[in-house]
């Protein structure tokens, strides 16, 4: 009996070896299938989502149309190449490693039962079919993940930038203070000037200002000393001229390093450099 468990266990472990194989040449599969879908989908998205931040009065970005419309035409150029290779010589492998599962589950039954010998035999075969698979689905694969690499890089920094544009306009809608004639919008991060009272709030800067408008809750009325009704008042804390900025950096604010930035002002305004606690932003 223990001979017996031993040779059920050293089939099972062979058992896990081809499921592995097979699991890496489908996700090798699965892989570049839906890096081609990423990229044809950025391919709609992308100048729709810039239409739109247009559209709503953002004007900074100025490259983002020549960045979508040289991604685009290198999409154009490449894409039937990429697809031709991937329904050519990927997608026809699913069909292999499918039939090869079934026979994978197939030895699970027969080790199961104690078929050890027919086990064994099947379990050999199995071993070298299954690596031969995965190494040609992973070679195969690579060969339509490679020129879509630099497309995905694009499309990663493109949808970046957008994603700051997006934000940077639903914050400034939020704004409590106007805009100046023929001022625009650049950015908007939310944070916590570290210093007064700390108030959270949110950095604007235009193509004019830098303005930071802090938030505060006002209690409206109490009962027993429980504030029952509050209200959430917007007060701009800064409100500079661009070119009073000398120096942006990045550095540690409060206990936790590498999340703020220190607002440096030039000498000749005499306002401190000011902390800002921005964990989740990067700006360097």
């Amino acid at each position: 009996m223990p001979q017996i468990e031993n040779e059920k266990q050293s089939l099972y472990s062979q058992l896990y070896s081809i499921e592995s194989d097979l699991s890496n040449a489908s996700a090798a599969i699965s892989g570049a299938r839906s890096n081609m879908a990423y990229v044809e989908g950025a391919m709609g998205s992308l100048p729709s989502r810039l239409t739109g931040v247009r559209g709503r009065g953002y004007a900074a970005m100025g490259h983002l149309e020549k960045s979508i419309d040289l991604l685009t035409r290198k999409w154009v150029d490449v894409s039937p190449i990429i697809k031709q290779a991937f329904l050519s010589s990927v997608e026809p492998l699913t069909a292999q490693i499918n039939g090869l599962q079934a026979e994978a589950r197939g030895l699970r039954t027969q080790i199961d039962s104690g078929n050890l010998s027919y086990s064994q035999s099947l379990a050999n075969r199995l071993s070298t079919d299954t690596f031969s698979i995965r190494t040609r689905a992973t070679s195969e694969a690579s060969k339509v993940y490679a020129p879509l690499s630099e497309l995905i890089s694009s499309v990663n920094a493109i949808d970046r930038d957008l994603t700051v544009a997006e934000k940077t306009l639903d914050l400034f809608a939020q704004a409590n203070f106007p805009l100046k004639q023929e001022e625009s919008y650049v950015l908007a991060i939310e944070g916590k000037i570290m210093k007064g009272d700390k108030s959270d709030g949110t950095l604007y800067f235009t193509n004019q200002r830098f303005i930071f408008e802090g938030r505060k809750e006002v209690v409206l009325e109490r009962k027993f000393f429980i504030a029952t009704k509050k209200k959430t008042e917007r007060i701009v804390l800064i409100d500079q001229p661009i070119g009073a900025l000398q120096e942006i950096s990045k550095g540690r604010v409060g206990l936790i390093a590498w999340t703020g930035i220190y607002v440096r002002f030039k000498p000749e305004r005499r306002l401190e450099e000011t902390p800002f606690d921005v964990e989740g932003w990067e700006l360097m």
